[in-house]
């Protein structure tokens, strides 16, 4: 009989561990100033060089003999331009891959400048009209991808202060190219002659282009959603994102008032120097953005949403007192940390409540209803100053901005949100 062989107990598997990932690899991970960052932010950075520079185009209407109307529509029209664009292509932010859709509105903004370059020579003031326009399909539709694009490549626990350090680049650029502009019309020494802003829109057109070879150089980033299939309303259907968005407007429409009106305040109290309250602002923004990862480890998410929103309240209702410098530079300062706060926390809010598939209409939407509040706030506003007076404007800004705190605040007791 054959001998049966000796069976040995089965063995229990020994159940293999996952690596634990090294500090060195986590760090790594969580870190936000990665190449494309530099790019994207460099990118951004030379796009708004050329469009802040275009911000010096109104009073170079002026020059060439258009009345007050004439280069305020013309200022206004890329905020038409802005509405329209949202309304017809907003909704195809996701169909192709964020480089691709950036540049096809790219190409848009750069027949604007070219149109704008021609249009120096023609003897109609008209064709700056057709300019801004074409400069707005990017700036409706393209510049929101950024911060899109910016999201989708940074750490998910970090997307605020991304945002945020984003936004830095394009701050510094609303101060620098109006200044580089000075410069270059001061080099020639005619600073009030029409024909010497050719080289000054020259300068910003070339500074258009180093934007684009940053953007192409970056990582792409692909869509994964639904695309035009769903359309921007399908973005609207809980009431926590129509209430964040009614704040955007509202924060948009103070940010166009304080931008478009500063000039003209300053000189109504006599202080020629209006560049003080823009580099004020600035500085206060881009110290907001860089500390603002710390900040946020003590203060939270909707509380400096609350923060910035009752800094920009308090700002309008300084900006009614002034009559030197020390407290237009303060009130200057005082939005800028505002300011800084409340576009990203607001942005990365808005987010949370879509699809994160979604990113780019989410993008266009946000940043949709913050250029409506930035055209339609100095639209009413200019007629409000010329019945009453600058600081009755202001007053009615802070009652805006302390309703945007209560549409916050609503926002946050919506059943959405409570889950």
């Amino acid at each position: 009989m054959p001998e049966t062989p000796p069976t040995t107990p089965p063995v229990a598997p020994v159940p293999i561990k996952p690596p634990v990932p090294s500090p060195a690899s986590v760090a790594v991970e969580e870190r936000i100033l990665t190449p494309d960052f530099f790019k994207l932010a460099l990118g951004l950075h030379f796009f708004m060089l050329n469009m802040s520079i275009f911000n010096l185009l109104p009073y170079y209407l002026e020059l060439r003999g258009a009345s007050a109307d004439l280069y305020g529509q013309v200022a206004g029209s890329m905020g038409i331009s802005n509405v329209v664009m949202l309304l017809l292509l907003g909704h195809r932010a996701d169909v192709w891959s964020l480089k691709a859709t950036l540049s096809t509105y790219f190409v848009a903004a750069f027949a604007g400048n070219l149109v704008a370059l021609w249009a120096m020579g023609q003897e109609s003031l008209y064709w700056f009209f057709v300019a801004r326009m074409l400069q707005g399909v990017f700036m409706g539709l393209g510049f929101p991808l950024l911060s899109g694009w910016v999201v989708a490549l940074s750490p998910p626990k970090r997307k605020q202060a991304a945002v945020a350090w984003l936004g830095i680049a394009g701050i510094l650029a609303n101060s620098l190219g109006p200044t580089l502009g000075e410069l270059v019309l001061a080099w020639q020494g005619r600073p009030e002659d029409p024909t010497a802003y050719f080289a000054v829109f020259a300068m910003a057109t070339v500074f258009q282009v180093i934007s684009l070879g940053f953007l192409l150089s970056a990582r792409n980033v692909h869509s994964h959603g639904s695309g035009a299939a769903k359309g921007l309303g399908a973005l609207l259907k809980q009431r926590d994102a129509l209430l964040l968005l009614a704040v955007c407007f509202i924060f948009g429409g103070l940010f166009g008032a304080i931008m478009s009106f500063s000039k003209n305040y300053t000189a109504w109290l006599g202080l020629p120097f209006v560049s003080l309250l823009l580099w004020a602002y600035t500085v206060g923004a881009i110290f907001s953005r860089v500390v603002i990862q710390v900040v946020m480890r003590h203060i939270t998410e909707s509380s400096l949403i609350l923060l910035g929103l009752l800094g920009l309240g308090l700002t309008f209702l300084l900006l009614g007192f002034v009559r030197d410098y020390p407290l237009l530079t303060f009130t200057g300062l005082l939005y800028g940390l505002s300011h800084g706060v409340l576009y990203p926390t607001l942005y990365v809010r808005f987010l949370d409540t879509q699809p994160r598939d979604e990113v780019g209409r989410s993008s266009t939407l946000y940043q949709g209803s913050f250029s409506i509040g930035w055209g339609l706030f100095p639209l009413f506003g200019g007629s409000v100053v010329g019945l009453t007076n600058f600081p009755t404007f202001f007053g009615l800004l802070a009652a805006c901005a302390g309703i945007g705190i209560l549409l916050y605040l609503a926002a946050e007791r919506t059943p959405q949100r409570r889950t």
